[in-house]
């Protein structure tokens, strides 16, 4: 009752309607299906508070359903009038005066909203608020750093809210997976036009990992998971251990889906206040066993190169993953076939088993090889891998500067080691690698009985600028790579060439090495390369890059660092997917080489690339 009389001197108030006029509005409402409205917000809106205001609307809301009365009408605006307050409190203007006016003898009627913003209201302090009956454990990190907020900011609802998102993943992180961060709470200060921030919290025990149990599978043993998990009994909860073992699961190309979930262990006999043990319950949807993939990979001086493969990733039920793939390109045609056999004595230990053709055309040698080769893979931590092996090539090679057939005969035996400490194996952000490998082989090498190759890499990734989520979005990443060779008359596919994809990219393929004078590259016995390049996501799925790179090759075994260095430099897009991103460079020589009594440099003016996964 009050509502409608309410309604009634509103009207009257704001219309001064006589006795015709509300009879002519009466009329209006009996004599036509609803009555028609147009809106107009005010113009001291943004764009940006007009979009959030119309999404929200209740006028545009029911545009198609016409109200047949004023009444009708007035509950839409007042419902409006509210939205539109609560909308620009979103944007820190607390302190806002809404008004509206209505002209009837407009068709369609007008609404019209007034307001008076004010000034922006600012973050006095924020808080967490304990709701819980646990105690509360210290911040490791300051709460301003944490959220991305601080002392005089403008409060915007949607930072409040992602701050709220972002709390609850810190807790997640320092275990209490079940914790509960509610809708955040202010304190308004209207004299001072500030705001104090709470957050209220109830984290609960923190969650000690008792034991997991794997949902059974139809075709995989369930050894194979539990040997994959990155976390272990007595463990304290962290979704990051959670999230690298789902990661890598998925990885595998067994699984549609891995969904790992925390659930408190039945036995309580261990609970205390502090203390909450839980049981990590992965559940895994299988994917078809085999899978078919193509794809596509361009470089300038190396063409176009097409890709094929074929798996099979579970043969007898122990994630057996038997495939075979083939590239085929202007200088490169190789097809591969491999076996591989996980936890092979032992957990975390795979046996893999390769052979291959290959058949090369390059500007430096023509070669045809056949090659098998069998190693011991072993995952010593969540970090720290290496591998011994066997190997032996079959075939001959024709060196450009001769063109003279000679054959290969090459029994090796390769040594890894490598230390993975970064975030992403395709779309590394931060962390580091490093790693090494050797290889002494024996066999028909020329004159020489026996080779020794080393080479060694490191790679380093800095992130500069994070979300209000914690994601990386900017990263400085770096690479050097150094290799040697001891060896007389070192057969060219062995030798050190540097240039290309995955080189230093302003250079083309096998093009950063000594020239002789009909631009056949020579190769060398020691390598060094390095490089820097920027990261930057602007959005999910799209981002650039900017870097510079530069190397030398010499003839030398041990590299001669005061040899004059090639640079190339560039820039790039990435289109991110939830594989790997696609990528995009151009990358140009800052030095265009020219040979001897000529004037036209060899060097191509700029290098094209188009690839899957990062650079390095």
């Amino acid at each position: 009752m009050h509502f409608f009389l309410a309604v009634i001197f509103l009207t009257f108030c704001t219309y001064h309607l006589n006795g015709q006029e509300a009879a002519d509005i009466e009329l209006i409402a009996l004599s036509q299906d609803g009555i028609d409205y147009k809106i107009q917000w005010p113009e001291t809106l943004t764009p940006e508070m007009i979009k959030r205001m119309e999404s929200v609307s209740m006028l545009l809301e029911n545009k198609s359903r016409l109200p047949g009365s004023i009444g009708g009408l007035m509950k839409r605006i007042e419902k409006d009038k509210v939205l539109l307050e609560k909308t620009l409190y979103s944007f820190g203007y607390y302190g806002c005066k809404v008004d509206v006016k209505i002209d009837l003898e407009k068709a369609p009627v007008v609404i019209q909203f007034t307001c008076d913003l004010g000034p922006v209201y600012t973050i006095e302090h924020m808080q967490l608020e304990n709701r819980g009956k646990s105690p509360m454990p210290e911040l490791t990190v300051n709460l301003d750093d944490l959220v991305g907020l601080s002392k005089g900011d403008v409060l915007i609802a949607e930072h409040a809210k992602k701050s709220q998102i972002v709390i609850k993943k810190y807790f997640a992180q320092t275990g209490y997976p079940f914790a509960e961060i509610d809708e955040p709470e202010g304190i308004i200060d209207h004299k001072n036009r500030t705001v104090v921030l709470i957050f209220p919290v109830d984290l609960g025990s923190c969650a000690i990992i008792c034991d997991s149990e794997i949902e059974p599978t139809q075709n995989l043993n369930p050894d194979y998971i539990r040997n994959r998990l990155y976390w272990k009994n007595g463990d304290v909860y962290d979704t990051r251990v959670v999230e690298r073992t789902r990661r890598y699961l998925s990885q595998t190309g067994l699984f549609d889906n891995v969904v790992v979930t925390p659930k408190p262990a039945e036995d309580a006999s261990s609970k205390s206040e502090k203390e909450q043990p839980i049981i990590m319950h992965v559940k895994t949807t299988e994917a078809p066993p085999r899978s078919v993939a193509a794809g596509v990979h361009y470089a300038t001086t190396q063409g176009g190169e097409a890709r094929f493969a074929w798996n099979h990733y579970n043969l007898r039920g122990g994630g057996e993953n038997l495939g075979a793939t083939l590239r085929v390109s202007k200088i490169r045609n190789k097809a591969r076939f491999f076996y591989n056999v996980p936890d092979f004595g032992a957990p975390k230990q795979t046996l893999k088993n390769e052979t291959y053709v290959l058949k090369e055309d390059t500007r430096a040698y023509r070669s045809q090889t056949f090659a098998l080769s069998s190693k011991i893979d072993r995952q010593f931590t969540d970090m720290l891998s290496g591998s011994v092996g066997l190997s032996t090539e079959n075939g001959n090679i024709r060196p450009r500067t001769t063109n003279a057939k000679s054959p290969i005969r090459l029994v090796g035996v390769p040594v890894e080691l490598e230390i993975d400490a970064s975030n992403d194996l395709l779309n590394p952000t931060r962390g580091f690698k490093v790693g090494g490998n050797i290889t002494p082989y024996t066999g028909h090498l020329g004159s020489s009985k026996g080779m020794l190759i080393g080479q060694a890499n490191a790679s380093i990734y800095i992130p500069f600028q994070t979300n209000s989520l914690d994601e990386d979005m900017g990263t400085l990443a770096s690479f050097v790579r150094i290799g040697s060779i001891k060896i007389n008359n070192l057969p060219p596919n062995k030798r050190f060439y540097g240039g290309g994809n995955g080189s230093v990219r302003g250079y083309g393929y096998q093009l950063i090495s000594p020239i002789d004078k009909n631009k056949v590259p020579l190769g060398g016995e020691s390598l060094l390369e390095f490089g820097g390049e920027l990261r930057y996501r602007f959005t999910e799925t799209i981002g650039a890059v900017a870097f510079i790179e530069a190397g030398t090759v010499s003839q030398r075994s041990i590299t001669n660092f005061g040899k004059k260095l090639l640079w190339g430099t560039g820039f790039g897009v990435r289109y991110y997917t939830t594989y790997a991103p696609v990528r995009i460079d151009i990358a140009f020589p800052l030095q265009r080489r020219k040979l001897p009594g000529t004037k036209k440099p060899y060097d191509n003016p700029y290098q094209f690339y188009v690839s899957v996964g990062q650079a390095f």
